[in-house]
């Protein structure tokens, strides 16, 4: 809320990152792991446009806790993304759940991230010669 009582949307976090990643020419599929402080990330893809002329692009995808085959496919024949990210267009995710809350029970389970069984993992690549910075709030 502004200090004139209207709600004040598409700005960014009111609070500083928690972690930053950044990577260069992330052409083949990489996943990092979240802090368990993550509830939020936000993905910006920097780099010139792809063949054909349209802009760079990233896609992501959620990984399970399950998951011992992790990566991100782009190509048309094998494609498991779950979200695509074009250059000069940052986008936000809240971190969805990914396992029941209760299995993280005990004093392993600090911070909101595993406290509500929230995706501890996300795999990222680009489509071109891109980069991917990230912030996790």
């Amino acid at each position: 809320m502004g200090n004139n009582n209207v709600g004040m949307t598409a700005l960014p976090a009111p609070a500083t990152a928690t972690w930053t990643y950044s990577v260069e020419n992330a052409a083949t599929s990489s996943v990092i792991t979240l802090t368990s402080i993550a509830t939020a990330i936000e993905i910006a893809v920097v780099g010139p446009s792809v063949v054909g002329g349209g802009p760079a692009t990233a896609v992501i995808k959620w990984i399970r806790s399950t998951d011992t085959q992790a990566s991100v496919v782009s190509a048309a024949s094998g494609a498991n993304f779950d979200h695509v990210i074009q250059a000069g267009n940052p986008r936000r995710f809240v971190v969805p759940i990914d396992i029941v809350p209760t299995q993280f029970s005990g004093p392993g389970s600090l911070g909101p991230g595993p406290a509500n069984g929230l995706y501890a993992r996300v795999a990222w690549k680009t489509i071109g010669n891109a980069s991917i910075l990230a912030t996790e709030y």
